[in-house]
């Protein structure tokens, strides 16, 4: 986190920002939020507006449409009569009600989330894909105790551009900051852990070292002990131990992993000298 300018959400002050505003904020690239996005499950969102309400949208959910309405029409709504999807996003129903496919037909305010695909293009064009959203769901915590997508008729409007700005909330910030903690310690740990195992196998190796040197030693004394088993020549080793470990006055390791290390010595290459 050393590299981040904030640690926590608590200097700031609205509870919605730019991806780029709060990438500076943050003191990351705005390829992290979108990489994080993606992979994480951090969500952003594209703002709508009252202009942007001749823009009809199609509203669909895993339920009867008479279920989806019943539960719009028990939503909370705003100061303009709009139904509360979330608290920070709402729709108004049309008149008709059902457009031309059969969908509910609805116009969006406020910040809706992309969808999974549209972040895995935000990532791959670098913020610049040259689409936009397949659908939108609603942002923060839904007031839907199911999940709904929202479909936007794009040709409606000639021309109709929709957004260069992709916005995070607050809350997704700290869930940003919180991930990049996470993925930050996973390493550190895995790191640690690298760095522990090759101090074990430093550890390990030099005990090993010092047995089969010692038993190189007995080798050039005599000759026939080339001959002998593993169990034999271990325990000439320990009759000797006095002259290789005159503090302990015994091997670094124990007999059966001394007979064991012979073995695999002899088995795999030969203990030749």
């Amino acid at each position: 986190m050393d590299f981040l300018k904030i640690t926590n959400t608590e200097s700031l002050l609205r509870d919605h920002y730019e991806l780029s505003e709060a990438a500076r904020i943050i003191g990351c690239d705005q390829k992290d939020l979108f990489w994080f996005a993606y992979e994480k499950g951090i969500e952003i969102c594209m703002e709508f507006h009252d202009d942007d309400l001749d823009v009809s949208c199609a509203l669909q959910a895993d339920v009867e449409d008479e279920i989806l309405l019943r539960t719009i029409e028990a939503l909370p709504r705003d100061k303009k009569g709009y139904y509360c999807l979330s608290e920070s996003c709402s729709i108004r129903i049309d008149d008709e009600k059902f457009d031309e496919n059969g969908h509910i037909k609805c116009y969006m305010k406020g910040l809706f989330s992309i969808d999974d695909n549209y972040k895995d293009l935000l990532v791959k064009y670098e913020g610049q894909p040259l689409e936009w959203p397949d659908h939108f769901t609603p942002s923060g915590e839904s007031n839907f105790n199911f999940q709904i997508a929202i479909y936007v008729n794009y040709d409606e409007r000639e021309n109709y551009h929709l957004f260069d700005v992709v916005w995070i909330t607050k809350t997704q910030i700290s869930k940003f900051l919180d991930a990049v903690r996470d993925e930050k310690k996973t390493k550190k740990t895995a790191k640690n852990y690298k760095a522990q195992s090759e101090a074990q196998k430093q550890k390990h190796a030099v005990p090993r070292v010092e047995v089969l040197m010692a038993v190189v030693a007995l080798y050039h004394r005599d000759m026939k002990l080339r001959r002998e088993s593993p169990a034999a020549i271990t325990e000439h080793l320990f009759n000797h131990a006095n002259e290789f470990w005159p503090e302990n006055g015994e091997p670094p390791l124990s007999f059966d992993t001394i007979v064991s290390l012979l073995r695999s010595c002899i088995k795999k290459d030969g203990l030749t000298f």
